[in-house]
């Protein structure tokens, strides 16, 4: 059984909580002993607490944009079977890759019900917050009735701006409920501003 870790002197616990430092806070004391211990160099340590620090931030920031991005479920990419489907292994090997999210390209997939179109989408949706994108998804009657929202008090402008910030909207279920003329031209409007 290990030796209880001894706290932090309180000005340096005051300074990490302070600068929002909460892994550096919560691991310095544990990480000091092992540093002592092992007879780390001073850089050594540091250099172990910043990688703690960040990467406690990226998964905090990654969790944030999953919760945002709203995916009905999770899929993964690793889940889907490329040789089940119609999409040719270079081109699923192309929108894996995500650089046509970083080159603001649009992609369109289009096939009959049952075929792993919101399953693809879902994935590389997920893919791409994991990479770090502000991703969100929509069925086309949810996106239509943000909009809607938006016409009743006259903000839909904003709430198209508001959107476009995302790096990847992911429109999912366009055609499969119908649309009245207001909807129609919401959308229109929608996909015309980005």
């Amino acid at each position: 059984m290990s030796a209880q870790a001894p706290e932090l002197a309180p000005d340096l616990l005051a300074g990490l909580r302070r600068l929002k430092l909460s892994t550096m806070r919560q691991i310095a004391p544990e990480l000091l002993v092992t540093a002592k211990t092992q007879r780390w160099a001073p850089e050594e340590f540091l250099r172990t607490l910043l990688a703690a620090e960040l990467e406690a931030r990226d998964a905090s920031n990654t969790r944030t944009r999953m919760k945002a991005a709203a995916f009905p479920v999770i899929k993964t990419l690793d889940e889907f079977d490329v040789a089940a489907s119609s999409i040719p292994q270079p081109t699923f090997d192309y929108l894996a890759s995500l650089e046509w999210i970083r080159a603001a390209e649009n992609l369109c997939i289009v096939g009959p019900a049952g075929t792993g179109k919101s399953h693809t989408l879902v994935a590389l949706g997920v893919a791409a917050v994991q990479a770090g994108h502000k991703v969100r998804y929509y069925t086309a009657a949810d996106l239509v009735d943000t909009l809607y929202r938006g016409l009743a008090d006259n903000s839909v402008a904003r709430v198209i701006d508001t959107l476009l910030r995302h790096d990847l909207i992911i429109l999912d279920e366009v055609g499969f409920a119908p649309l009245d003329d207001t909807g129609t031209q919401l959308l229109f409007r929608f996909i015309a501003a980005a």
